[in-house]
């Protein structure tokens, strides 16, 4: 089974993507180099890493192992919304014909590799599942991994409707696993902007397993 990975740095004023000038705030370029780091240790291939075109890159961690794995996408419409360079990472990896894609972004910078690994094991036992999640508190957490079949839709998507929309649909098929509370952006000093990309990707939901 193969299953790629789309990381969404194009969020320049938050995250993984923050000009060299952001980098020195406290988890800026780091918390993004710190989450890439974790998604390569996971047989994610290839890993998508998604960024703006005035992006120089320095906040990049060594690829190492990683470093076949690993494809810099750059999206000129990534300024457009989120969906614009989801877009762009499910292009890139379109012609590789995954089984499924695990899609996680900058702003989450307290994922870790045994998370994304639950997610794979998960549907490699479950082939049929549309998607695999988190949830803690009754909301969806990101990263998600989402099967081939949900592709199409999240081509789809506008900023309007989010990832979230997806997981609302009754016709597909998901698991929503528990997560255990993590720190909160504050109690980490991070900018509360980190936040953000959770806050558009979440939705209430009753289902966790």
């Amino acid at each position: 089974m193969k299953v790629a990975g789309i990381f969404l740095a194009a969020g320049r004023s938050n995250g993984a993507g923050a000009s060299e000038g952001s980098q020195n705030r406290a988890g800026a370029g780091s918390a993004g180099a710190a989450m890439l780091s974790e998604l390569e240790t996971c047989g994610l291939a290839p890993l998508v890493v998604v960024v703006r075109a005035d992006d120089p890159l320095g906040w990049l961690p060594p690829a190492g192992k990683a470093e076949n794995m690993r494809r810099i996408e750059t999206c000129l419409t990534a300024h457009l919304g989120l969906s614009f360079s989801l877009r762009c990472g499910l292009n890139a990896v379109a012609s590789l014909q995954p089984d499924a894609v695990v899609i996680a972004a900058a702003d989450q910078p307290f994922v870790t590799a045994a998370q994304i690994r639950r997610f794979i094991q998960a549907y490699e036992q479950h082939p049929e599942l549309d998607y695999v999640t988190s949830a803690q508190e009754g909301l969806l957490m990101p990263p998600t991994l989402f099967s081939s079949t949900l592709f199409g839709g999240l081509q789809e998507l506008d900023d309007e409707e989010g990832i979230a929309a997806i997981m609302r649909t009754k016709e597909y098929k998901g698991l929503i696993l528990t997560q255990e509370p993590v720190q909160t952006y504050a109690e980490a000093g991070l900018p509360e902007s980190f936040g953000e990309f959770r806050r558009e990707w979440s939705t209430r939901s009753g289902n966790r397993q």
